[in-house]
């Protein structure tokens, strides 16, 4: 390693190009987090050390400790014994591999959010849809950090040529249902990796559960994702099918042609036939090899998981008509949200903010209220 720069991050720091570009700013926080050091030999231009754990996992031979890349094509020439690092690069294929594998499961507290908001009983009553004379209380807030899965998959797409997607599910692990505002939420909380306040910890869905929740949701976006992916497949199969076909068939023609002059000069034609055997052959084994090459094959892999608390409050809200029994039901406010969380029907377990009562004083969605043995059931065919 070239001498003039320590370990420190300040170090690194000066080292580091103006104007990277997001492809080397991963290299280079990549050697960090994988354990290693680099040192800028000029701009674009690296020299890199990672422990043999690291070295061995990219399959990289360095020489004496040490391995050069470069994000500079031009740089190639004058530093022929560095990587150029593109992509399409199988070294940068195995380094995306071994990044992932560092960080496969982590976990962040959200911070930074009001958990007194203002009127918050008014917002209570202003968000749940209740039947007219159904008056709502709001009991005490009590503040618990609730948990979210995201859950990141990669998805390959094979063929005549390797195409890979990523998609994202969120999990909202209280409630055992899809989310889609995690990431939105990530992108404006505080983030900490420890837990700043003592609030209890609400149920929530085992995470193998979620997982099976997250692999249906992806598995369904995949398929219409393959689906585009076999129509464009079909489209050239048929047209590189018809461009063969065609092919053959006026070599077949001319072959035609030729035993033509033959049989009229009396000759042997013995030849022609076995020929016209070999293009058919050929014609054959060409359309076996493409449609076996356009063939979609579809791997999905989990690359990692995203371990989302933060604090909500939990309302116990209750329902009392004018007249009969009343009924409690729990809704859940997201203070990053700023708005009352669809709740769960205890009936029917479909998310509502549309609650009606029964004669007994239980709380359902008005659908279950209508139903006064509960929601009918229809046999399977």
């Amino acid at each position: 390693m070239t001498t003039g720069c320590s370990a420190s991050a300040l170090c690194r720091k000066d080292n580091r190009h103006v104007e990277t570009s997001p492809l080397e700013e991963f290299l280079l926080e990549y050697i960090e987090v994988a354990g290693g050091l680099w040192q800028a030999v000029e701009p674009q231009v690296y020299d890199a050390m990672l422990p043999a754990a690291g070295e061995q996992a990219i399959g990289v031979a360095a020489s004496a400790g040490v391995f050069r890349f470069t994000l500079d094509p031009e740089a190639v020439p004058d530093y022929p014994t560095a990587q150029l690092m593109a992509f399409g690069n199988p070294l940068l294929d195995r380094i995306f591999e071994h990044a992932q594998s560092l960080g496969q499961v982590a976990q962040v507290y959200l911070t930074g959010f009001n958990l007194s908001p203002h009127a918050l009983p008014t917002t209570v009553r202003r968000s749940l849809q209740v039947p007219p004379g159904v008056e709502v209380r709001s009991a005490t807030p009590r503040a618990h950090h609730f948990s979210a899965a995201l859950f990141w998959f990669q998805a390959t797409f094979i063929s005549d040529e390797k195409v890979q997607d990523i998609f994202s599910v969120g999990i909202d692990r209280y409630y055992g249902r899809l989310t889609r505002t995690v990431e939105d939420t990530l992108r404006s909380a505080t983030l900490s990796d420890t837990r700043s306040y003592p609030y209890p910890d609400a149920p929530g869905l085992p995470l193998k559960r979620a997982y099976q929740l997250a692999r249906e949701e992806v598995t369904h976006a995949v398929t219409v994702t393959a689906h585009s992916h076999l129509t464009e497949l079909q489209q050239y199969l048929q047209h590189e099918t018809h461009r063969i076909t065609g092919y053959f068939t006026d070599l077949r023609s001319e072959l035609a042609d030729r035993r033509a002059r033959v049989v009229a000069r009396g000759e042997d034609v013995t030849q022609f036939d076995s020929q016209r055997q070999a293009l058919d052959r050929e014609e054959q084994t060409q359309l076996a090899d493409l449609r076996h090459k356009l063939a979609l094959r579809v791997q999905i892999k989990l690359l990692n998981v995203l371990h989302v608390i933060q604090p909500k409050l939990r309302i116990r809200v209750q329902l009392v008509p004018a007249q009969g029994s009343s009924g409690e039901i729990e809704v859940v406010f997201d203070p990053a949200l700023q708005k009352v969380e669809a709740t769960v029907c205890p009936e029917c377990t479909r998310p509502t903010l549309a609650l009606a009562l029964r004669r007994s004083g239980q709380v359902v969605c008005p659908t279950c209220a209508a139903e006064p043995h509960g929601p009918r059931l229809t046999k399977s065919s």
